[in-house]
């Protein structure tokens, strides 16, 4: 019989363990970049995770601004009547202001104005304006007119008196007829409407 010779095979030997590092200035070198590296891994795990829980945050965020905005919105469409009420309500309320101003000067300039008024005389027509007041009636004596006259020259407020129409008496009438007007002085009454308007208050 014959035998055949078998060659033996090499062994192959795996060494789990580490091995040796290199020694020297490559074996630091080595071991530096290595330590670095996995630093260097692990802050950009780190970052990455804090990128991720951001982003969900934001996320987040977004979603609830959008329906805060939608909920503002609507709030702000309910209270579009309210809104257009109100500016109504304060555009009465100036004008109210604004005829009570002028209803108070022209009360203060008719107090002024009968003040030199003579007694026993007559008025038909009486028209206050802003910066005039005219007027027209009658009077039985010459000396009223003179005192009518002679009121309105001391008066600063109510000035320059100017008859424009004088009649005698008639058959038809016993006494003089007379149209006159004269100017305001508005600044003259600025103080007293300043203080009628404090007391109205």
């Amino acid at each position: 019989m014959v035998k055949a010779v078998q060659k033996a095979s090499p062994e192959i030997n795996i060494n789990l363990l580490p091995g040796d590092e290199p020694s020297g200035t490559l074996g630091t070198a080595t071991h530096w970049a290595l330590t670095v590296g996995r630093y260097l891994i692990i802050i950009t795990e780190i970052i990455a995770i804090a990128i991720f829980i951001l982003s969900i945050k934001l996320s987040t965020d977004k979603q609830g601004l959008k329906e805060d905005i939608q909920y503002k919105s609507g709030q702000v469409s309910a209270q579009k009547a309210l809104e257009t009420e109100f500016r109504l309500v304060q555009q009465r309320v100036n004008e109210i202001k604004k005829q009570r101003s002028a209803h108070f000067e022209n009360n203060l300039v008719l107090t002024d104005f009968l003040k030199l008024l003579p007694k026993g005389m007559e008025l038909k027509t009486l028209n206050i304006e802003e910066q005039e007041i005219s007027f027209a009636g009658s009077f039985k004596t010459p000396k009223q007119l003179q005192t009518l006259i002679s009121a309105f020259s001391e008066s600063e407020k109510l000035v320059g008196l100017d008859i424009s129409e004088l009649e005698s008496p008639s058959e038809q009438s016993k006494n003089y007829k007379f149209s006159a007007k004269a100017l305001i002085i508005q600044a003259n009454f600025s103080e007293e409407v300043a203080s009628a308007v404090n007391q109205s208050r």
